[in-house]
């Protein structure tokens, strides 16, 4: 009997943490979603920034032309996609939730972002450092520059997939 209660309760607390019991609504924070958000949304823009550049990082000579306009436009979606998704989710809790605020952040969420933080320095840092050696190679400021870019773009989506992976794990 007591194996049974003991599988039993642990169902139910699998369950309370998956999903809210009074109206089956997934349980996941504010800033779980903004982090889901952030890693897709620039996973999505600037992985297709880097593959519409790549065949013009190669050729060298033909990337000047090409690039201020991609770039440009790049971030001006990025900016925008993120500022109405952020708007939505806002209005999203709000309604669901019944209240219009976040609770402050706790231990847990603190803890969470300096985590996440320190995996994205130490990424962006080694990054930077292999980016710098590509003078070596004779390769143009603008290719760094585009390696400089390329180091942030992947500092920020290990960082949000940190703040994911956390999150998910229940750390």
């Amino acid at each position: 009997m007591k194996n049974t209660l003991d599988n039993v309760s642990v169902i139910f607390y699998t369950m309370a943490n998956i999903c809210d019991t009074k109206s089956e609504i997934p349980v996941m924070s504010i800033r779980e979603r903004s982090a889901w958000i952030s890693l897709l949304l620039t996973s999505a823009i600037w992985g297709a920034y880097f593959w519409k550049i790549w065949p013009d990082l190669i050729d060298d000579g033909a990337l000047a032309a090409s690039t201020t306009g991609v770039f440009v436009s790049a971030v001006v979606v990025l900016v925008i996609v993120q500022i109405v998704l952020a708007i939505l989710l806002a209005i999203a809790a709000a309604v669901l939730r019944r209240r219009s605020e976040e609770p402050p952040m706790d231990e847990r969420d603190q803890l969470i972002d300096l985590k996440a933080i320190r995996v994205a320095f130490y990424a962006m840092s080694a990054l930077l450092i292999a980016v710098s050696g590509l003078w070596i190679f004779g390769m143009s400021p603008l290719v760094m520059a585009n390696g400089i870019l390329a180091s942030m773009v992947i500092a920020e989506i290990l960082r949000a997939a940190s703040v994911v992976l956390s999150y998910r794990l229940g750390a």
